[in-house]
C-alpha cells in the first residue's frame, strides 16, 4: 500500500517459523499504510535484499529507518531516526496478527488485531482480576450486530494466566466450577463460551508490543464449545473487544461501565454490571 509523508523501515523478529528463523522487514507510511511485509533469512545478504525491495521506487529523501538499522540503510542513503508512535503500533499489530497466523488466527483480520491490541492495553493497566476472581460473574449485555446477555468472567492468577471469557449460557460459572469440582475438567473447558487470553509469546510479538508502549502481552481471542476450542466470529470478536474496555472502566465505587464499538461490522454497545468487588490482600 501506499501512503503520503515519510516512510518509515522498521525490523520485527527474530520469527521461527517450519522452514527456519527468519526477520521480517517493514516500510510504514506515517499515514498508517504500510508494504507487503518482506521475509529475509538472518544474515547481511537478506537485510539488504529485503531493504532493497521495500526501497523501490521511492528516493531516500522519504525514507527514514529506525536506529538499529542505521548501518545497513547508510549504503542507500537512508538516515536513522526514532520510528514515530504511529508506525510501533502498527508494527505491534502486524507482531500480533503473525501471531495469530502461527495459532490459526489469520482470517479474523489485521484490523482486529489492531482494535483487540488497544482493548486489552486498557484491560492490562486496570488489572481488574485484582478486585474480582474468576468466580464472579459479570452480566454482560450486548447488543448491535450481535443480541444477547453472557455471564463474564475475568481472570489472572499471579498475572500469568490473564483474560476474560465470556460464557453463553446464564449459571455457567457454577456448572464451571462444579465440573471442576468433580474432575470433569474436559466438560469444563467445552462450555460455550467466547474469550481473550493475554499471551507472554512469542517474543517477537511481545517485543514488538513493549516497543510500542503497550503491555507485552498478545490478545489470542478464541472460542469453545462441544466441539472444543475454536475460532470466535469477526462480530464475536467484537464483542470481546467492547468488554475488555468496559470492564476496564468498572471501579469498586463504579460497578456499571458502557462501550461502543464501531467497525465495518456495525456498531457493537455492551453494557457490564459487575458484582460487589472482593478485595485481595
Amino acid at each position: 500500500m501506499g501512503g503520503g509523508g515519510m516512510h518509515h523501515l522498521l525490523r520485527l523478529g527474530p520469527v521461527p517459523l517450519s522452514e527456519g528463523t527468519v526477520h521480517v522487514y517493514l516500510r510504514i507510511a506515517d499515514s498508517g499504510d504500510f508494504a507487503s511485509p518482506v521475509f529475509a533469512p538472518e544474515g547481511e545478504a537478506g537485510l539488504q535484499a529485503a531493504l532493497a525491495e521495500l526501497m523501490a521506487g521511492l528516493s531516500p529523501a522519504q525514507v527514514s529507518c529506525e536506529p538499529a538499522l542505521a548501518g545497513a540503510c547508510a549504503p542507500l542513503g537512508v538516515l536513522p531516526a526514532a520510528s514515530p508512535p504511529a508506525a510501533l503500533l502498527q508494527r505491534a499489530a502486524i507482531a500480533t496478527f503473525m501471531a495469530w497466523g502461527q495459532r490459526g488466527l489469520a482470517s479474523l483480520g489485521s484490523d482486529k488485531a489492531l482494535l483487540l491490541l488497544q482493548a486489552a492495553a486498557e484491560f492490562w493497566e486496570a488489572r481488574p482480576w485484582q478486585r474480582w476472581d474468576d468466580a464472579q460473574g459479570f452480566a454482560v449485555h450486548v447488543s448491535g450486530p450481535l443480541t444477547h446477555t453472557y455471564e463474564g468472567s475475568v481472570f489472572g492468577q499471579g498475572e500469568a494466566d490473564v483474560g476474560l471469557a465470556l460464557y453463553v449460557q446464564p449459571g455457567a460459572l457454577r456448572t464451571l466450577t462444579d465440573l471442576q469440582g468433580h474432575g470433569h475438567a474436559e466438560a469444563a473447558r467445552r462450555l460455550p463460551a467466547i474469550a481473550v487470553t493475554l499471551d507472554d509469546k512469542p517474543a517477537y510479538a511481545t517485543d514488538a508490543l513493549a516497543a510500542a508502549g503497550r503491555p507485552g502481552r498478545v490478545p489470542l481471542p478464541l472460542k469453545t464449545g462441544p466441539q472444543g476450542i475454536g475460532l470466535p466470529s469477526a462480530v464475536e470478536v467484537l464483542v470481546l473487544v467492547a468488554t475488555l474496555r468496559a470492564i476496564a472502566r468498572l471501579t469498586p465505587e463504579q460497578r456499571e461501565a458502557v462501550s461502543q464499538v464501531v467497525a465495518e461490522d456495525g456498531e457493537m454497545r455492551v453494557r457490564v454490571l459487575a458484582p460487589a468487588p472482593r478485595v485481595k490482600n
